[in-house]
């Protein structure tokens, strides 16, 4: 009997949990909190009110202390479109205060309803949307670390009355159908919109001239009830609201209105926030928090705000380079989206980068002081690494270079590009450089200098640099040897020089041409840089110049491009050596020679250029074979002399590349197309000629294909079963020691 008396009590509490919805609070509260948190629909009042009221009549609830803490244009994203309230102030972020208001009221159940303003009553826009997302789970994680349940509501409708949805009433439906599949993650979740367009669409139809809300935005006292009906029918499953309960009529009364309004200041007050006109207004806090709209740059969300007044950005990237770690980023201080090539190559690769606007400041100590304020927020608010890696481009190696040599410690590399190193050079004009008359009396005014002190000044990076060099930040200048702007010798030159005496690791890329453009078309040497010092894997790269034989002619349809040589080369490489980091670029253009005076030069296509900028480490030249046809043949003098120009040029380019020269393939032509006796005793002993004498090694596609004729459909291109056996020739050569 004790037995079945046990298991029938243990089946009616079992009935009861499953009655009550799994609530939250099946039994009383008792003397705990409660926080509502919104815009400035709650903050209104009216149905935060009549909630409050409806909860004071439930015996579970009566004893709560419950405070409205809503915010007018309040935002749970930290968004803020520019000139929002006629320009007076941004709209404050809920993120700003909560941590305050989780310390000093430490409640036990929170009501939170946001989404009106966080499209900022613009168009669906991914990014917007994105930082909505972040902006509620980043609510929930803080809830659930100050063991506080929270209830989310989904925002109000937008222009209610109207007949046909409006467009921006349909960017909410969006956001509320993510709140409510969050739902399956365990979040509380209240749908009140569905409900609202019932109870609206029914009293229009009793009451033609009702209006939900005047502004479209923010309901009349009839509209906050219809929002209280539904948020009380949703806490009845979600807390154990008692149902009879909530039916009630509990709207708001001129005495419960006073007090709620009453209380709810008091704690504005307390907590305090960053939005005007209300109380509880602080100002330092309005400064340290940091208002943002977002967009999207590049396919990325970039987040913009201002810090001390100027305005900065992040481009987050889909995915951190290192998942759980600090997000490692770039910092380019000027030019931001001129060829920012090497930037948008990083951020695919999971960097951030960031700006932040100091026009007219020329590395002063005013740029390097809302520098300091920039890196402080990014470190100690967002998470990331302690050390950036600078970019800067023209001027922009005076912020770089001067804020590398302030803060050594928080600086894993510099690179910098046709850099300012000493504004006497440039914007003065005080060497062989043109100078800029404006910009030099700009530069007088940042640095808060006449002429005289200018001129003396000892500041300046080609002075400033003994703090870097001790602590061994590795610096990349790209700079041009015939640029009349920023004069290579009076600035790269002097710095590297005592760079490099003080025991500093720089490296000098220099390249022929005036300041612009900077950069190159491809990133590499830039990319592999960052990824050197920020100790990320560096990839291996190998670069196949060729003809029609390296571009893959001799295959076709639409997986032509995976059964080419190269391509099976990479993933043999990558399967090898278990590295994800290898690339294997295919160079390769049809028709082409190898010849200068050829009826069409390698040397003149775009594919060589990519292969001299390419950064790579291993280089497979596969040329000669269109040397052998009849218009070609007369040059055959020159091919040596030709074949030594490229090889030099991809060393001067790529210091320390491993060269390997391809011993051309068979030619099963006549000796009026590609001569198959001219590619075998004339093309190959020259190739073989030219490694030997430029000290290049060899891969041999040439013996492999001596009696398989039946590989080469066309006499002169293999199929994909040559693919396969000048990529292993390929492969074997490579893996020598």
């Amino acid at each position: 009997m004790r037995f079945l008396l046990i298991a029938r009590c243990l089946l009616l509490m079992m009935l009861c949990c499953a009655g009550a919805g799994m609530r939250l609070h099946a039994q009383p509260l008792n003397k705990g909190r409660i926080a509502i948190l919104g815009d400035s629909i709650a903050y209104a009042g009216h149905w935060a009110n009549e909630v409050e009221n409806t909860l004071r009549d439930d015996k579970k609830f009566a004893a709560c202390e419950i405070v409205n803490f809503a915010v007018p244009s309040e935002t749970v994203a930290g968004l803020s479109e520019y000139g929002h309230a006629g320009g007076r102030f941004p709209r404050p972020c809920l993120h700003e205060r909560l941590s305050r208001i989780l310390k000093m009221y430490q409640p036990q159940l929170i009501l939170a309803c946001y989404g009106m303003n966080d499209g900022l009553m613009q168009a669906f826009d991914k990014a917007r949307f994105q930082a909505y997302q972040e902006g509620n789970i980043r609510l929930k994680k803080a809830a659930d670390a100050a063991k506080a349940e929270i209830v989310f509501i989904t925002p109000p409708l937008f222009r209610g009355d109207s007949a046909e949805q409006a467009e921006y009433d349909a960017v909410l439906d969006k956001y509320a159908e993510w709140l409510v599949s969050k739902r399956k993650d365990g979040w509380k979740v209240i749908d009140i919109r569905p409900g609202l367009r019932k109870l609206i669409a029914r009293e229009k139809a009793g009451n033609p001239g009702f209006r939900y809300s005047g502004d479209g935005v923010h309901p009349g006292p009839e509209g906050h009830h219809m929002i209280a009906r539904e948020v009380l029918t949703g806490l009845v499953p979600e807390i154990g609201l008692a149902p009879e309960v909530a039916e009630k009529d509990h709207r708001p009364t001129p005495d419960t209105m006073k007090k709620h309004e009453k209380v709810r200041n008091e704690w504005l007050v307390k907590t305090g926030h960053a939005r005007p006109e209300i109380p509880g207004y602080d100002p330092e806090m309005a400064k340290r928090q940091f208002p943002r709209t977002v967009s999207v740059w590049n396919g990325f969300l970039r987040e913009e705000f201002t810090v001390g007044g100027r305005r900065a950005f992040i481009v987050f990237p889909d995915k951190a380079v290192v998942s759980g770690k600090e997000q490692l980023w770039i910092w380019r201080p000027q030019f931001f989206d001129y060829k920012p090539i090497a930037d948008l190559e990083l951020v695919k690769r999971g960097y951030a980068a960031v700006f932040i606007s100091m026009e007219d400041l020329y590395g002063s100590p005013k740029a390097m002081d809302v520098m300091d304020q920039f890196y402080r927020y990014l470190v100690d608010e967002r998470g990331f690494s302690r050390k950036t890696v600078l970019f800067g481009l023209s001027r922009g190696g005076l912020y770089a270079l001067n804020w590398a040599e302030k803060n050594p410690l928080c600086v894993a590399g510099v690179y910098v590009d046709a850099p300012v190193c000493d504004f006497k050079s440039w914007p003065a004009g005080r060497g062989k450089g043109k100078g800029s008359p404006d910009d030099w009396n700009k530069c007088l005014r940042a640095y808060d200098f006449n002429e005289q002190q200018a001129l003396s000044y000892k500041g300046n990076p080609v002075d400033n640099m003994r703090g870097m060099a001790k602590a061994g930040i590795p610096l990349l200048f790209i700079s041009r040897t015939e640029d009349d702007v920023v004069p290579i010798e009076e600035n790269t030159d002097v710095f590297a020089k005592r760079y490099a005496g003080m025991g500093g690791p720089v490296r000098v890329i220099r390249r022929s041409g005036g300041h612009h453009p900077h950069g190159f078309d491809n990133p590499a040497h830039i990319v592999d840089f960052v990824l050197s010092v920020t100790g990320q894997p560096v990839p291996l790269r190998v670069a196949c110049l060729g003809d029609s034989n390296t571009f893959g002619a001799g295959v076709a349809g639409a997986n032509k491009d995976v059964l080419r040589w190269s391509h099976l080369l990479g993933q043999e490489l990558r399967e090898k050596f278990k590295r994800k980091e290898i690339e294997v670029l295919n160079c390769g253009v049809n028709g082409r020679t190898l010849l200068a005076k050829g009826d069409l030069p390698y040397i003149k296509t775009g594919e060589y250029r990519n292969a001299l900028n390419s950064h790579a480490q291993i280089a497979i030249i596969a040329l000669g074979t269109n040397d052998a046809k009849p218009q070609n043949r007369k040059f055959l003098s020159e091919f040596k002399q030709n074949y030594a120009a490229i090889i030099a040029e991809l060393r001067e380019n790529m210091p320390g590349i491993q060269i390997y020269c391809a011993i051309p393939l068979p030619s099963w032509q006549s000796s009026s197309q590609i001569d198959k006796e001219t590619v075998k005793n004339k093309i190959v002993p020259l190739v073989k000629q030219v490694a030997k004498d430029n000290k290049c090694k060899t891969i041999d596609f040439f013996t492999p294909f001596q009696d398989k004729p039946e590989l080469f459909p066309d006499g002169v291109h293999p199929n994909a079963d040559g693919q396969v056996i000048m990529a292993d020739a390929a492969l074997k050569e490579l893996l020598k020691k």
